[in-house]
């Protein structure tokens, strides 16, 4: 085998393996949560949203090459519960309920097995931000109260959630990830 052999098998793997990545993005998006195991998550977010934008160039063919370019261009959120304080798991619902439904929005929720605790006066429970960012999308219809505006709702097929998480964070989850959500390991 010689040097130009072995750089078409070698771009042939890579060409294979970009595909099922597309292939694997392609599932993700479809209507509620995803929550994804992926030991980079930053490079995941990053690889995401590379597939998403409009510039991106799919190369697989088939149904999901052509689900993955229905996806392209959508609106893209990026929420850090992290950095969640007071009312905002309950805010971040309330904005997102607010948005204009077509193009359906794409919200990447990060660090949902980082919420902080801290005083009550300036942080909500834990697990009830947890509760109102992961465990609410189990149910087609999300009710909730924002403290100024009152009750809203939210219905799971008019948005797609990502929740990247580390293997080893899923066990700080205060609640096991129930049925019926996706759940991916890439």
């Amino acid at each position: 085998m010689g040097l130009f052999d072995k750089d078409l098998i070698e771009n042939d793997e890579h060409f294979k393996q970009t595909m099922v990545e597309e292939e694997n993005i392609a599932l993700l998006l479809g209507p509620g949560a995803c929550v994804v195991e992926t030991n980079d998550t930053e490079s995941f977010v990053a690889f995401l949203l590379e597939k998403l934008s409009v510039d991106y160039a799919v190369l697989s063919n088939g149904p999901l090459a052509d689900r993955l370019k229905s996806q392209q261009g959508r609106p893209v959120y990026r929420w850090d519960a992290k950095t969640f304080k007071k009312y905002d798991a309950v805010g971040s619902m309330y904005k997102l309920s607010l948005l204009p439904k077509e193009p359906k929005p794409i919200v990447i929720i990060e660090n949902i097995a980082d919420i902080p605790d801290g005083a009550p006066n300036i942080y909500d429970d834990p697990a009830l931000v947890e509760n109102i960012l992961l465990h609410s999308w189990k149910d087609d219809t999300i009710h909730l109260t924002h403290p100024q505006d009152g009750p809203f709702q939210l219905n799971k097929s008019d948005y797609t959630l990502i929740f990247p998480i580390k293997p080893e964070d899923v066990n700080k989850l205060h609640r096991r990830i129930a049925d019926g959500f996706g759940k991916v390991v890439i």
